[in-house]
C-alpha cells in the first residue's frame, strides 16, 4: 500500500522567495498487522506433570544399616581331652537338641571310671571294718571294760571313713560325667556354620568342634546418632530390606539399646530383632532399613517436590478449570526417604497439583492438560 505526500521547501534567490512543492511517494509496510496485541500464554501439562493427593500409611522413622546375625548360636566345645574319633556332622546341615554330633575316645575315661569304682568298692569296705568297730568298741564301753577315750577313738575312724566314702562317690560321678562327655550333643536346634575340628585330631579341654546357629530369630546391629536416641525405645517397629531380596521388607522390632555410646563417636547401638521363620535371611548379610517412629494409618500425602514454602507458610500450585491457583496447605509428618508429606488441611482427594513446582509457574497463569497417552 502506497501514499502521495507534498513537502514544501523554501529557496531565497536574488531577493526573491521560490516556494518548490515536490510530491513524495511514502510506503507504509505491513504495520498495522504487526501492532496488533498478542494472546495471553497457555501452559500444556502433560498428566504425568500433576499429581492428586493419595490416601496411604505415612511413617515417620529414622534410617539405619547394619548386618544381620542370628540372634541364638553357640560353639560346641571338648568337656574333656582325648583324641576325636568321630565327627557326624558338616556345615549346613541341620541339628535338633540332644543329637550326637562327634566322639571322643572314650578309652582313658573309662580307665578313670573303673580306678574310681575300685576306690569306691575300697572305700566301702574300710567303712563296714569302721563301723563293726565301733559296734564292738561302744559295747565294750557301756560295759567298763574300755576307756571313753579309746571309745572316741573308734568313732573318729568310722566317721572318717564314711566321710572319704562320700569323696569316692563324688570322684565316681564325676568319672561317669567325663566319661558321658566323650559323646558330643548338640545343645540347641540349629545348623552346623563351621567345623572346627577333624576327625583323628586331638583335643584339649574346651576345644572347639563346631558352631551351631539358630537362624529362626535375627538381629541388626545398628548405630543411631545420640540425638535421636530419645526417639527410640524397645519395642518399636522395625522394617528392614535385605541386599539379594529386591523390594521385599522383612519387618520386627527394637529389642534393646546399649546404654553408651560407641568408643570414638557419638553413636549408641541399638539392636533390632526379625523374626526368620523360613530361615531365608543368613548371618552376615546386609541390611538397610528404618525405625519407625509414629505411624499415620491413613493420611493425605503429596510429593515434597509439589510443595513450596514462603514467608513459613506451604503452598501448592493447583489446577483450577483452566488457571493456575495459588492453594494454601497445612502440612504433618514429612518421610523425606520416600519423598512424601502429609497434607492436614488445604485440599481435597480430587485436586489436581503441579507434581514440581520450580517457582517459574504464576497463579493465573491459563493451563491445558494434555490428554494421558495410552
Amino acid at each position: 500500500m502506497s501514499a502521495r505526500k507534498a513537502k514544501h521547501w523554501w529557496l531565497a534567490a536574488g531577493g526573491l522567495v521560490i516556494v518548490v512543492v515536490a510530491t513524495v511517494l511514502v510506503t507504509h509496510e505491513n504495520s498495522v498487522a504487526s501492532a496488533q496485541p498478542t494472546s495471553a500464554p497457555v501452559i500444556e501439562f502433560a498428566a504425568s506433570d500433576l499429581v492428586q493427593p493419595l490416601t496411604r500409611e505415612l511413617r515417620l522413622s529414622i534410617s539405619v544399616t547394619g548386618t544381620l546375625q542370628p540372634r541364638n548360636w553357640t560353639t560346641v566345645k571338648a568337656k574333656v581331652a582325648g583324641e576325636l574319633t568321630t565327627i557326624l556332622v558338616r556345615e549346613g546341615e541341620a541339628v535338633r537338641p540332644g543329637q550326637v554330633l562327634a566322639r571322643i575316645d572314650p578309652q582313658d575315661a573309662q580307665a578313670r571310671l573303673d580306678e574310681k569304682t575300685a576306690d569306691l568298692e575300697a572305700g566301702r569296705a574300710q567303712l563296714a571294718l569302721a563301723q563293726k568297730n565301733r559296734a564292738n568298741n561302744l559295747a565294750l564301753l557301756q560295759q567298763k571294760f574300755i576307756s571313753q577315750n579309746a571309745f572316741d577313738s573308734a568313732q573318729s575312724s568310722y566317721q572318717v571313713s564314711e566321710a572319704r566314702l562320700k569323696a569316692l562317690e563324688a570322684q565316681v560321678a564325676l568319672a561317669k560325667k567325663a566319661l558321658a562327655d566323650t559323646v558330643i550333643s548338640a545343645p540347641q536346634a540349629g545348623i552346623v556354620s563351621q567345623r572346627h575340628a577333624q576327625q583323628g585330631e586331638k583335643l584339649p579341654v574346651d576345644g572347639k568342634i563346631v558352631t551351631l546357629v539358630d537362624l529362626a530369630e535375627m538381629e541388626v546391629e545398628a548405630a543411631v546418632p545420640a540425638s535421636d536416641i530419645p526417639s527410640i525405645h524397645v519395642g518399636q517397629e522395625v522394617s528392614f530390606r535385605v541386599e539379594g531380596f529386591g523390594e521385599r521388607e522383612f519387618r520386627g522390632h527394637i529389642d534393646r539399646i546399649n546404654p553408651a555410646t560407641q568408643t570414638g563417636s557419638r553413636s549408641i547401638l541399638v539392636y533390632a530383632l526379625l523374626p526368620n521363620d523360613d530361615s531365608a535371611l543368613k548371618g552376615g548379610m546386609f541390611a538397610k532399613g528404618s525405625i519407625t517412629l509414629s505411624r499415620i494409618e491413613s493420611a493425605q500425602v503429596l510429593p515434597l517436590s509439589a510443595v513450596r514454602e514462603e514467608d513459613g507458610k506451604a503452598y501448592v500450585l493447583r489446577v483450577d478449570k483452566d488457571r493456575l491457583e495459588r492453594r494454601p496447605v497445612t502440612l504433618g509428618l514429612r518421610n523425606a526417604d520416600e519423598g512424601v508429606v502429609q497434607i492436614v488441611d488445604g485440599l481435597d482427594a480430587q485436586s489436581r497439583v503441579v507434581r514440581a513446582n520450580s517457582g517459574t509457574y504464576k497463579p493465573g497463569t491459563a493451563v491445558k492438560v494434555a490428554p494421558a497417552r495410552n
